[in-house]
């Protein structure tokens, strides 16, 4: 399943949209073939345009996540091609540098996984929307409910607590900032929703989630309404 946009919205900000029209670019012969997933996009997914998106760092060394359910070593040599160097491996993926300082992980997919986590990568490849990044260029990026359990499940699986989960400020972040979320998320596969509502419940009761809003939104502080508009849209979700 998959959706197109011709054009990227207008909450993206221009360091996020530049980034990735450059790293599109620099990887386009395998574009029709990899995802894009992570913080920058959750950034292009946002279109409200009363919800403004931190302001990303791109430093040199900064990477993206691109998934793939091809063989990585087959697309390993793709890149190689391309002025790439593999400069790091793990057991889900590798990292690739270019010259110019473009670099990304790329991660296989199982389409066989049995936990939430890999339920979520697998559809966050199979429902998709192309976003365009730059004049003539489009990356196919994973689908808000994906990415939303996609966010949700690296949470559980990781260390932190929830005041300090860069994950759940990122959920948060699209909850408040994509205008359809609701909608999307009632759609989504039975299987992916579930993950979703129960994420969200736990989320809801979270003392800390208060917190956690104003700092995925720091215009809070100054717009209460927008707060508990978030908090209102939480609950609906979980329920």
């Amino acid at each position: 399943m998959s959706a197109i946009a011709t054009a990227p919205p207008a909450s993206a900000t221009p360091a996020v949209a530049g980034h990735l029209a450059r790293a599109a670019r620099a990887i386009e012969p395998i574009l029709t073939r990899v995802v894009l997933a992570g913080p920058p996009a959750v950034a292009l997914l946002v279109n409200d345009s009363s919800v403004r998106v931190p302001q990303m760092n791109f430093a040199v060394d900064s990477v993206f996540q691109l998934l793939s359910t091809s063989m990585i070593d087959r697309l390993g040599r793709d890149l190689q091609q391309l002025g790439f160097a593999r400069t790091g491996r793990t057991e889900r993926g590798d990292r690739w540098r270019h010259d110019d300082g473009t670099a990304f992980d790329l991660i296989q997919v199982q389409t066989d996984g049995d936990t939430p986590h890999q339920l979520s990568l697998e559809y966050a490849t199979l429902l998709t929307q192309s976003l365009a990044v730059g004049e003539g260029i489009a990356l196919r990026v994973a689908s808000a409910p994906a990415l939303l359990a996609l966010e949700c499940t690296s949470f559980a699986l990781g260390p932190a607590h929830a005041l300090d989960s860069e994950e759940l400020e990122r959920v948060i972040l699209l909850v408040a900032g994509r205008r359809e979320i609701e909608n999307e998320c009632a759609a989504a596969p039975p299987e992916l929703r579930s993950i979703i509502t129960a994420s969200l419940r736990r989320l809801a009761t979270a003392d800390a989630l208060s917190l956690l809003v104003y700092r995925a939104l720091p215009d809070t502080a100054m717009l209460p309404a927008l707060a508990a508009r978030v908090r209102e849209r939480i609950v609906r979700m979980a329920s």
